[in-house]
Protein backbone atom coordinates (compact mmCIF):
# COMPACT_ATOMS: atom_id res chain seq x y z
CA UNK A 1 0.00 0.00 0.00
CA UNK A 2 3.04 2.34 0.76
CA UNK A 3 4.26 1.74 -2.34
CA UNK A 4 1.17 2.52 -3.99
CA UNK A 5 0.88 5.88 -2.36
CA UNK A 6 3.86 6.56 -3.47
CA UNK A 7 3.63 5.72 -7.24
CA UNK A 8 0.25 7.76 -6.96
CA UNK A 9 2.12 10.74 -5.29
CA UNK A 10 4.80 10.69 -8.13
CA UNK A 11 2.31 10.44 -11.04
CA UNK A 12 0.36 13.48 -9.32
CA UNK A 13 3.88 15.13 -9.66
CA UNK A 14 4.63 14.61 -12.90
CA UNK A 15 0.94 15.50 -14.24
CA UNK A 16 1.64 18.75 -11.90
CA UNK A 17 5.11 19.47 -13.25
CA UNK A 18 3.20 19.08 -17.60
CA UNK A 19 0.64 21.66 -16.29
CA UNK A 20 2.70 24.26 -15.00
CA UNK A 21 5.20 23.82 -18.10
CA UNK A 22 1.87 23.84 -20.67
CA UNK A 23 0.67 26.60 -19.31
CA UNK A 24 4.15 28.47 -19.10
CA UNK A 25 4.51 27.55 -23.38
CA UNK A 26 0.76 29.46 -23.47
CA UNK A 27 1.90 32.38 -21.71
CA UNK A 28 5.04 32.44 -23.59
CA UNK A 29 3.41 32.29 -26.70
CA UNK A 30 0.58 34.71 -25.76
CA UNK A 31 3.33 37.29 -24.85
CA UNK A 32 5.22 36.85 -27.93
CA UNK A 33 2.10 37.12 -30.11
CA UNK A 34 0.75 40.22 -28.28
CA UNK A 35 4.28 41.60 -28.90
CA UNK A 36 4.22 40.96 -32.26
CA UNK A 37 1.00 42.87 -32.38
CA UNK A 38 2.36 45.77 -30.74
CA UNK A 39 5.32 45.76 -33.25
CA UNK A 40 2.63 46.03 -36.20
CA UNK A 41 1.00 49.15 -34.58
CA UNK A 42 4.59 50.72 -33.99
CA UNK A 43 5.32 49.82 -37.96
CA UNK A 44 2.19 51.21 -38.74
CA UNK A 45 1.96 54.25 -36.74
CA UNK A 46 5.61 55.35 -38.21
CA UNK A 47 2.86 55.77 -41.59
CA UNK A 48 0.79 58.18 -39.60
CA UNK A 49 0.54 62.14 -39.80
CA UNK A 50 -2.21 62.67 -38.69
CA UNK A 51 -1.87 63.77 -34.87
CA UNK A 52 -4.92 62.23 -33.15
CA UNK A 53 -4.59 58.84 -35.28
CA UNK A 54 -0.86 58.54 -33.87
CA UNK A 55 -1.83 59.07 -30.54
CA UNK A 56 -4.78 56.53 -30.55
CA UNK A 57 -2.70 54.20 -32.16
CA UNK A 58 -0.15 54.61 -29.42
CA UNK A 59 -3.01 54.55 -26.99
CA UNK A 60 -3.64 51.08 -28.10
CA UNK A 61 0.45 49.69 -27.62
CA UNK A 62 0.36 51.31 -24.34
CA UNK A 63 -2.75 48.63 -23.28
CA UNK A 64 -1.28 45.67 -25.36
CA UNK A 65 2.04 46.21 -23.63
CA UNK A 66 0.29 46.26 -20.09
CA UNK A 67 -1.44 42.83 -20.89
CA UNK A 68 1.48 41.22 -22.95
CA UNK A 69 4.64 41.76 -20.23
CA UNK A 70 1.71 39.89 -17.68
CA UNK A 71 2.46 37.16 -19.76
CA UNK A 72 5.76 37.27 -20.39
CA UNK A 73 6.71 37.58 -16.79
CA UNK A 74 4.69 34.80 -15.69
CA UNK A 75 6.71 32.64 -18.57
CA UNK A 76 9.93 33.16 -16.26
CA UNK A 77 8.30 32.92 -12.88
CA UNK A 78 8.69 29.72 -10.68
CA UNK A 79 4.54 30.56 -8.81
CA UNK A 80 2.25 30.57 -12.08
CA UNK A 81 -0.37 32.47 -10.31
CA UNK A 82 1.06 35.27 -8.71
CA UNK A 83 3.29 38.35 -10.57
CA UNK A 84 5.95 40.09 -9.00
CA UNK A 85 4.06 43.74 -9.18
CA UNK A 86 7.29 45.96 -8.30
CA UNK A 87 9.24 44.11 -11.37
CA UNK A 88 6.21 44.35 -13.58
CA UNK A 89 5.13 47.83 -13.20
CA UNK A 90 9.39 48.12 -13.77
CA UNK A 91 9.30 46.56 -17.40
CA UNK A 92 6.28 48.24 -17.89
CA UNK A 93 7.26 51.79 -17.62
CA UNK A 94 10.30 51.34 -19.53
CA UNK A 95 8.48 50.46 -22.95
CA UNK A 96 5.61 52.66 -22.31
CA UNK A 97 8.88 55.06 -22.13
CA UNK A 98 10.58 53.47 -25.49
CA UNK A 99 6.51 53.41 -27.30
CA UNK A 100 5.00 56.64 -26.14
CA UNK A 101 8.48 58.71 -26.16
CA UNK A 102 9.88 57.82 -29.79
CA UNK A 103 12.81 59.75 -31.34
CA UNK A 104 13.44 63.42 -30.24
CA UNK A 105 10.18 63.44 -27.40
CA UNK A 106 11.67 63.10 -24.31
CA UNK A 107 9.93 61.49 -21.24
CA UNK A 108 10.89 61.13 -17.59
CA UNK A 109 9.37 58.26 -16.48
CA UNK A 110 10.12 56.62 -13.11
CA UNK A 111 9.28 53.91 -10.98
CA UNK A 112 9.15 53.75 -7.31
CA UNK A 113 7.58 50.19 -6.19
CA UNK A 114 7.66 48.11 -3.00
CA UNK A 115 8.33 44.50 -3.42
CA UNK A 116 4.40 43.00 -3.63
CA UNK A 117 2.92 40.04 -5.27
CA UNK A 118 -0.50 39.92 -6.19
CA UNK A 119 -2.78 37.89 -8.58
CA UNK A 120 -2.77 37.43 -12.86
CA UNK A 121 -5.93 39.33 -13.04
CA UNK A 122 -5.14 41.79 -10.74
CA UNK A 123 -2.05 42.51 -12.37
CA UNK A 124 -3.53 43.15 -15.89
CA UNK A 125 -5.90 45.43 -14.20
CA UNK A 126 -3.11 47.56 -12.51
CA UNK A 127 -1.12 47.35 -15.67
CA UNK A 128 -3.83 49.00 -18.34
CA UNK A 129 -4.76 51.44 -14.80
CA UNK A 130 -0.86 52.80 -15.33
CA UNK A 131 -0.28 52.49 -19.02
CA UNK A 132 -3.52 54.97 -19.21
CA UNK A 133 -2.50 57.49 -16.52
CA UNK A 134 0.82 57.48 -18.03
CA UNK A 135 -0.62 57.97 -21.75
CA UNK A 136 -2.73 60.57 -20.44
CA UNK A 137 0.00 62.45 -18.67
CA UNK A 138 2.51 62.48 -21.72
CA UNK A 139 -0.07 63.98 -23.95
CA UNK A 140 -1.44 66.49 -21.63
CA UNK A 141 1.02 67.01 -18.43
CA UNK A 142 3.63 69.33 -20.14
CA UNK A 143 1.92 70.95 -23.58
CA UNK A 144 5.02 73.09 -23.54
CA UNK A 145 7.64 70.63 -23.34
CA UNK A 146 8.24 67.63 -21.32
CA UNK A 147 8.69 66.84 -17.89
CA UNK A 148 8.45 64.33 -14.56
CA UNK A 149 6.40 61.48 -14.52
CA UNK A 150 6.23 59.25 -11.48
CA UNK A 151 5.04 55.81 -10.45
CA UNK A 152 4.61 54.68 -7.27
CA UNK A 153 2.94 51.64 -5.97
CA UNK A 154 3.59 51.45 -1.75
CA UNK A 155 1.71 49.33 1.04
CA UNK A 156 -1.46 51.15 2.36
CA UNK A 157 -2.92 48.28 5.51
CA UNK A 158 -3.23 44.86 5.53
CA UNK A 159 -3.72 43.40 2.03
CA UNK A 160 -3.95 46.93 0.47
CA UNK A 161 -1.38 49.40 -1.91
CA UNK A 162 -1.94 52.52 -2.71
CA UNK A 163 -0.87 53.19 -6.59
CA UNK A 164 0.02 56.97 -7.29
CA UNK A 165 0.70 57.79 -11.17
CA UNK A 166 1.80 61.32 -10.36
CA UNK A 167 3.40 64.60 -12.73
CA UNK A 168 4.02 68.50 -12.12
CA UNK A 169 2.62 69.59 -15.46
CA UNK A 170 -0.77 72.20 -15.74
CA UNK A 171 -3.28 69.81 -14.68
CA UNK A 172 -6.84 70.63 -15.47
CA UNK A 173 -9.16 73.64 -14.45
CA UNK A 174 -5.47 75.72 -14.16
CA UNK A 175 -5.36 77.26 -17.26
CA UNK A 176 -5.03 74.08 -19.38
CA UNK A 177 -6.88 72.91 -22.12
CA UNK A 178 -9.60 70.68 -21.52
CA UNK A 179 -8.10 66.96 -23.07
CA UNK A 180 -10.18 66.32 -25.93
CA UNK A 181 -10.72 62.61 -26.71
CA UNK A 182 -13.26 60.02 -27.13
CA UNK A 183 -13.08 59.20 -23.51
CA UNK A 184 -12.58 55.83 -23.74
CA UNK A 185 -10.07 56.03 -21.70
CA UNK A 186 -11.40 56.90 -18.68
CA UNK A 187 -14.18 54.31 -19.60
CA UNK A 188 -11.26 51.51 -19.21
CA UNK A 189 -9.93 53.57 -15.83
CA UNK A 190 -13.14 53.02 -14.46
CA UNK A 191 -13.63 49.30 -15.44
CA UNK A 192 -10.18 48.52 -14.36
CA UNK A 193 -11.05 50.19 -10.62
CA UNK A 194 -14.33 48.21 -10.58
CA UNK A 195 -11.88 44.81 -11.38
CA UNK A 196 -9.50 45.79 -8.19
CA UNK A 197 -12.59 46.96 -6.21
CA UNK A 198 -11.15 49.83 -5.52
CA UNK A 199 -11.56 53.68 -6.82
CA UNK A 200 -9.79 56.29 -8.82
CA UNK A 201 -8.70 59.84 -7.16
CA UNK A 202 -7.85 62.47 -9.41
CA UNK A 203 -5.89 65.06 -7.05
CA UNK A 204 -4.21 68.50 -8.70
CA UNK A 205 -2.05 70.71 -6.64
CA UNK A 206 0.40 69.58 -4.26
CA UNK A 207 0.00 66.39 -2.77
Amino acid sequence: RTQDLVVAHAEVERSRDRAEAMLREVNHRVGNSLQLVSSFITLQGRTIRDTAALEAFRATQARIEAVSRVHRQLYTSDNMGRVELDSYLTGLVDELRQSLCPGERACSLTVEAEPLTTSTDRTVAVGVLVAELVTNAVKYAYPDGSGEIRVRLVRDGDNRARLTVEDDGVGVGEGAASPKGTGLGKTIIAAMARDLRTEVAYVYGPV
